[in-house]
């Protein structure tokens, strides 16, 4: 298979994982489910690198691309609610907004890296940015909490 196909077949299947969540996401609105379980009243607490004026829903549909990208459940980088009893599918609540799990903090750091990566990475091969392929947290993980190199 030549690098070309490679990259198309990452591409598409990049493409795939991504639009997924949100997928899940929309049914889960036509169902009536709201995003985090508490509701789509209540904004999303201690957003400090997700843009702060976002809604749960739009920040549920990231955290579950993170999910997919990593092969994680959300309590992987968030804490689960302390007594909570678990949901419909047997998972316990988590508390979003505390910061007490390394992983958390790990995550917005990588998240600030891929950013800075998308940003410059054209630029600096002398290409639009359109024209260069978008580093995603899939793309070194791929499916894996601790990123695959080969």
């Amino acid at each position: 298979m030549t690098n070309r196909r490679i990259a198309w077949l990452l591409v598409t299947v990049l493409c795939v994982v991504l639009a997924f969540p949100l997928m899940m996401a929309a049914q889960g609105q036509r169902e009536g489910r709201g995003g985090g379980g508490r509701g789509n009243a209540a904004p999303p607490e201690n957003l400090q690198v997700l843009p702060k004026d976002w809604t749960r829903q739009q920040v549920v549909q990231v955290m579950q691309g993170f999910n997919m990208a990593l092969g994680v459940g959300c309590n992987y980088c968030h804490v689960e609610q302390a007594g909570a009893p678990p949901n419909e599918k047997g998972v316990i609540p988590v508390d979003a907004a505390k910061d007490d799990k390394q992983q958390k903090k790990t995550a917005r750091v990588m998240m600030k890296m891929v950013g800075q990566i998308n940003d410059t990475f054209g630029g600096q091969l002398g290409k639009a940015a359109s024209d260069v392929t978008r580093v995603q947290c899939a793309t070194c993980h791929r499916g894996s909490a601790i990123p695959k190199i080969q």
